[in-house]
């Protein structure tokens, strides 16, 4: 009995997301109910009145993390996109190269991940997506591309998820942002060989397998070594800018051969004042991020100043193990970047409040879901359900528990589309199942923080965004196996990669 009322939360989940096709958020409110009843019922579980509204606030102020960042992310990003910045990459990108392939890889590898590492939310394939269409892509494709473009969600909103996974599993940010770029490196060559495989099939990967394989080494290797030697929060950011940089050097080469070779020489006035126009503007579009990647850099690697930062406006609450410190956190940085951003495109105020809507449209449900799915955790943690989880697996399961964190995580990012929601759900219980059967739970963190990551490409809420945005519902059931093929292929890899780290740990 124990062990089915330490699970009804979860299946709680499972019931109103896909049996009674609520929403994220609506799932996360019931079942957050759900658990709240059973600690109020059942005695095996009972709470006091007290250790409930502490557990709650302390989830309460775990997802503030998350919120604080995210909102500033969405705003910045309606910002760009109310004065045309995101038409403005799709025109640079279709006048660079008409090579669809390479199209293929600057937007799956750089402009997705860039804007996802500042947003998160999945805004990234919100935007790319029709992009793909307007270049000519099939809408079932496009969305595919979408989808798959979603690989640096551990860094997404500034690397919130990560955030929210290091506090809950008792682990540095830094170690983890590196373990999961570390295992992440065999999925993003994956995902980039399946994006290539979407867009042009077999042939193109062979044709253009030099291209794949360069744009998957500077992406992984950029990845991993800013999260060790910079910051996880700006891994993302930093490992984008550097492949999209590097992808239209490789685009400016080849073009500069094809002139070479047709003799192409002479560029005509015209020509060239709409290369530099181009030029320009795209610049002035990529502004904001270069800029919040200065900022953000600074803060982290200038000593003085960032000591500053952390401890002055720092909010401690010490009967909650809560501390956070406003204005070292990524979230005042994106609040200075979309002030800056006002004043660089010169928005007015009616864009000012358009913006501000649609961002609290955006933001509200996500905080509450969020917060529902901590403060689940967060009870069922404080009420020893998790405890009772964590041994009946390591029970079960034994040393072989290893092979079934990434799936645990895997359903987690699937369900909630949500790297922060599937880390509040199972991180903790991942940590003390580990710990239970004597596994390193640094890699069962490394393992739940990547496969809720690259799972949330497949949730079915996801899909059904998609499917609408490119006019084809009749076609989501299509879309929601082929992308959980893919996906099931990530975890597989996964798996692999903590095996053969654990073997040569």
């Amino acid at each position: 009995m124990m062990l089915l009322m330490a699970i009804i939360p979860i299946l709680s989940v499972l019931i109103f997301l896909f049996f009674l096709k609520q929403t994220s958020l609506r799932a996360g409110v019931f079942s957050l109910m759900v658990v709240i009843m059973i600690t109020f019922l059942y005695h095996g579980y009972k709470l006091t009145p007290e250790n409930m509204v502490h557990s709650s606030l302390k989830g309460l102020f775990i997802s503030f993390i998350a919120a604080y960042v995210l909102f500033f992310g969405i705003l910045l990003f309606h910002f760009i996109d109310g004065v045309g910045g995101i038409q403005s990459i799709a025109s640079f990108i279709s006048q660079a190269t008409n090579d669809h392939i390479i199209q293929v890889l600057i937007l799956v590898a750089g402009i997705s991940p860039l804007i996802e590492s500042t947003s998160g939310f999945g805004i990234a394939f919100m935007i790319i997506t029709p992009i793909f269409v307007a270049l000519g892509f099939h809408p079932v494709k496009a969305v595919l591309l979408g989808l798959v473009s979603l690989l640096a969600v551990p860094w997404g909103a500034l690397a919130t998820g990560t955030v929210i996974g290091a506090q809950l599993g008792g682990i540095s940010l830094q170690k983890l942002g590196t373990g999961t770029a570390l295992i992440s490196i065999p999925i993003f060559i994956y995902f980039m060989v399946i994006a290539v495989y979407i867009a042009g099939g077999f042939k193109d990967i062979k044709a253009k397998w030099k291209e794949l394989m360069l744009f998957s080494i500077i992406f992984s290797i950029s990845i991993l070594l800013f999260n060790t030697y910079v910051s996880v929060e700006l891994a993302g950011v930093l490992g984008a800018l550097v492949t999209t940089g590097i992808g239209l050097m490789i685009i400016k080469i080849s073009s500069l051969k094809l002139n070479k070779e047709d003799n192409n020489t002479v560029i005509s006035q015209v020509s060239a004042s709409k290369e530099k126009y181009t030029k320009v503007s795209m610049l002035k579009t990529m502004s904001p991020y270069i800029i919040l990647t200065v900022l953000i850099f600074i803060s982290r690697l200038w000593a003085p100043f960032r000591q500053f930062l952390e401890s002055h406006f720092v909010v401690t609450l010490p009967s909650y193990d809560f501390s956070m410190a406003l204005l070292y956190s990524p979230g005042f940085w994106l609040f200075v970047t979309c002030l800056l951003t006002i004043f660089i495109f010169k928005i007015n105020k009616d864009k000012i409040f358009i913006s501000l809507v649609k961002t609290f449209k955006q933001w509200i449900p996500f905080v509450i879901s969020t917060a529902a799915f901590v403060c689940i955790s967060e009870i069922m943690s404080e009420a020893g359900m998790i405890s009772t989880l964590a041994n009946t697996a390591g029970n079960i399961f034994g040393n072989s528990f290893l092979l079934i964190a990434p799936l645990i995580g895997g359903i987690g990012g699937f369900l909630t589309g949500s790297n922060t929601g599937s880390n509040a759900m199972f991180m903790k219980l991942q940590v003390q199942t580990a710990q239970q059967v004597g596994l390193s739970s640094d890699f069962i963190t490394f393992a739940q923080n990547a496969s809720s990551s690259h799972s949330t490409m497949a949730s079915p809420a996801r899909v059904t965004l998609g499917a609408a945005l490119c006019g084809i519902p009749s076609q989501e059931n299509r879309i929601l196996k082929s992308i959980s093929f893919i996906v099931l292929g990530s975890i597989a890899l996964i798996i692999i990669a903590v095996l053969c780290l654990s073997i040569l740990r």
